[in-house]
């Protein structure tokens, strides 16, 4: 039998021993009479789809829905307790988190130029100044040239690397 009518089968058997507590001797024998013509009737379909559409139409999902509903009636449910996700977001918060992130896409898109023109416009004058325009411009080189020596440092350490192999 296919898998997935295997799994099928098994879903609907679940959904009945699963959900209720079924006591009554007689009922259980006729459950399990069905699910073993039912079984009978998968190992005779392809895929899960050619079973899902034979059995829509057969008088197996008619006694399947007969037993369903005589076991509603007359079974109680299981009490099956729930543990709650708080984790679980409700809609309003997923639209309103899309909302705060909406706006301050926006904001930082508008606001932006003008962010970087008083950045600019900070630095030009921090570099006018006398003393702070040199400590930025010496800074500047050490950068640089400490970029540079760190490359050339990183380049003869790869080669004595080379050399001890």
């Amino acid at each position: 039998m296919n898998d997935l009518v295997k799994t099928s089968i098994e879903g609907r058997r679940n959904a009945i021993f699963n959900a209720y507590e079924i006591t009554d001797n007689n009922l259980i024998n006729k459950i399990e009479d069905l699910f073993r013509r039912i079984n009978e009737f998968g190992e005779s379909c392809s895929d899960n789809m050619d079973f899902e559409t034979k059995f829509a139409t057969s008088e197996l999902n008619q006694e399947y829905i007969e037993i369903f509903t005589e076991i509603v009636t007359t079974c109680p449910q299981k009490a099956v307790q729930t543990v709650e996700n708080r984790q679980v977001k409700s809609d309003a918060q997923y639209v309103l988190e899309d909302v705060e992130s909406e706006i301050k896409y926006q904001v930082d898109s508008a606001t932006m130029p003008m962010r970087r023109q008083m950045r600019e416009e900070a630095e030009r004058t921090a570099r006018n100044a006398p003393v702070i325009g040199e400590i930025m411009e010496a800074k500047q080189y050490a950068d640089l040239f400490g970029k540079i020596f760190k490359k050339k440092k990183k380049d003869e350490d790869e080669e004595e690397e080379k050399k001890e192999e």
